[in-house]
């Protein structure tokens, strides 16, 4: 299961900064935690209107997950949020 291309496929064309998308796939036994990190000015389009992109996302990435024995969580990186955590 390669979560880190299938996001990498569905974001990249939506992005107006693609070089920027990283994508890192992390965990071991049956866990993965996906954390995406992406330009600040794209974020926005990552989430969508009222967060139904990101939303939908999770929800593939978790169906696909279920598929391998996997319980799969998907995060967007949030600057702002990660200082907020580290002061």
């Amino acid at each position: 299961m390669n979560l880190e291309g299938f996001l990498r496929d569905v974001l990249t064309p939506l992005l107006d900064h693609p070089e920027s998308l990283k994508v890192e796939v992390s965990g071991e036994g049956r866990r993965r935690d996906v954390l995406v990190y992406a330009d600040p000015k794209d974020r926005g389009r990552i989430i969508g209107k009222h967060g139904r992109m990101i939303s939908a996302l999770r929800t593939l990435c978790k169906t696909a997950g279920e598929k391998a024995n996997l319980s799969v969580d998907v995060e967007l990186y949030d600057e702002d949020e990660a200082e907020g955590r580290e002061a």
